[in-house]
């Protein structure tokens, strides 16, 4: 299967910005608000947006973590506009998201909170093998290939650029490419590097073409910092403390499921059509990211970033990051490291079918990884 035959075959869906009632329509209805379910549990609604790293609230659901908070979560499948809407009406109570797509609109005004890390960083930069790009240095003046202008690949390059001492307006130029095609860019020489997130990373290191200038899962300053955390409604978060703080400890309970058993979560994902791809692609993106729960990590992630997306004029200059960050992130009642620390899951056998490394690697290419991690975009009109 082609990259680009792989995103025919499982889309996200698109859905535009309109009215509260053709939103809840579009996704089938849902209620606004939390009602009681025929068992007595308080029913929630939870989205996501098809990648790999969201596995987490899939996880939470079909493990029963959430039915052990006393919730009922109905889960949709969404693109980043509908599930910012969604959060926004209160419509939906929680995602899975990535810190520096949300910090941005927050600071706008979007009622959104954060309420626990998920896992560290996905999120690359690549040159080919005979580059002379050998450090995040050698990128100023440089063509990088990006997903989009404002996707989460696109922000992180960015930060990256402004941490080296650029200015991503004046020392870069930016090439926005289509997933698909950006392997091709880089090949033809239509630019000098390209920003993807996994497993396209992991795809074209496998292959040997390129090398890794900069991984934010492994290198300093972004190595030991949580890209994803769990993301609530401040709506929801207001009116029921109690159950957002349910939400926060399954999707976390989840994320540790996960990392004792990326090979089993890969499976029943995929089984569940939860998310596209084999269970070879997805078993391997999940044991290289690091699944470490965390609500001091979710907490100092905002932080960093930022100040790192202030630093590069994402975020207003005039903004207090320290009020921002304080609003952003709420501590709920029942949900810290002590907790964390206390979290027990069971080792479950992984599927019948070994995973060798290489063939595993050479399907993730064939299929092109589509639904990378972190995989959505700011609106390049709310940056400043």
């Amino acid at each position: 299967m082609k990259i680009s035959s792989f995103f025919r075959v499982f889309p996200a869906p698109r859905v535009a910005l309109g009215a509260t009632v053709a939103f809840a329509a579009a996704v089938g209805g849902f209620l606004p608000a939390a009602t009681a379910s025929a068992a007595g549990l308080k029913k929630f609604t939870i989205a996501h947006v098809g990648a790999t790293c969201d596995t987490t609230v899939y996880i939470a659901k079909t493990q029963g973590f959430f039915a052990e908070e006393g919730l009922d979560v109905d889960l949709v499948l969404g693109d980043w506009n509908l599930i910012k809407e969604g959060l926004a009406f209160g419509r939906i109570a929680a995602t899975q998201g990535l810190v520096m797509n949300y910090l941005k609109p927050i600071e706008q005004g979007l009622d959104a909170k954060f309420t626990g890390g998920v896992h560290l960083g996905c999120l690359h930069i690549l040159a080919p093998k005979n580059s002379l790009i050998r450090t995040a240095a050698d990128l100023k003046g440089k063509r990088i290939g990006v997903p989009a202008i404002g996707s989460s690949p696109w922000v992180f390059a960015s930060r990256v650029i402004g941490d080296n001492g650029g200015d991503i307006k004046k020392d870069v130029v930016w090439r926005p490419f289509p997933q698909s095609e950006l392997k091709l860019a880089l090949e033809k020489g239509e630019v000098d590097a390209i920003a993807v997130a996994d497993p396209i990373a992991e795809i074209l290191l496998t292959e040997g073409g390129v090398k890794s200038i900069v991984n934010q899962g492994a290198d300093a300053p972004y190595k030991d910092e949580y890209c994803c955390v769990v993301v609530l409604s401040g709506k929801v978060l207001r009116k029921d403390p109690a159950a957002a703080a349910g939400i926060t400890r399954a999707i976390l309970k989840a994320a540790l499921w996960i990392k004792t058993n990326p090979e089993k979560s890969a499976e029943l994902a995929v089984a569940g059509k939860h998310i596209g791809g084999s269970v070879a692609i997805n078993a391997s993106v999940l044991r290289r990211l690091d699944y470490a729960p965390s609500v001091t990590g979710g907490r100092d992630a905002v932080l960093t970033a930022a100040s790192a997306l202030q630093r590069i004029k994402v975020i207003n200059s005039s903004t207090d990051i320290e009020k921002l960050a304080k609003r952003t992130f709420v501590p709920l009642p029942g949900v810290d490291d002590a907790w964390v620390k206390g979290l027990k899951v069971e080792k479950v056998p992984p599927f019948a079918v070994a995973i060798n490394a290489s063939k595993a690697a050479a399907v993730v290419a064939e299929d092109g990884g589509a639904h990378a991690c972190c995989s959505s975009s700011v609106n390049p009109a709310e940056k400043e």
